[in-house]
């Protein structure tokens, strides 16, 4: 009988492991995206936050499809839309992270300032 408790609790270790590196992984996979690169990039965050996220996305996105992705946003987008919920436009599959939001919010606020 206690194999079989020692090998349960061996299982369910192991399942909990699996599920946390999985989450972990996809938790990086949701963050780096290149729909999130563009929309970064139009709103113009700051350019050492862009590089990082470029190197950590392993790529550059063309700006043929960031102006793709920066339309559909547009289209989408309504006025005075504040990123709720770390989306683009309200139903939107595409995620945004508080961080990402806030170096947004930055961005906007320092092209308020330079519009002065």
């Amino acid at each position: 009988m206690k194999l079989n408790f020692a090998y349960f609790v061996k299982c369910v270790c192991l399942i909990g492991i699996v599920s946390m590196a999985h989450m972990v992984s996809a938790k990086e996979a949701r963050v780096y995206s290149t729909e999130g690169y563009c929309i970064l990039s139009f709103e113009q965050v700051d350019s050492d936050y862009l590089k990082r996220y470029e190197e950590n996305l392993g790529f550059r996105p063309k700006v043929k499809l960031c102006n793709r992705v920066n339309r559909l946003v547009a289209e989408f987008q309504p006025d005075k839309w504040n990123y709720k919920y770390g989306q683009p436009y309200p139903g939107s599959g595409i995620y945004l992270t508080p961080e990402q939001v806030e170096q947004i919010k930055v961005a906007r606020e320092n092209s308020r300032h330079a519009r002065r």
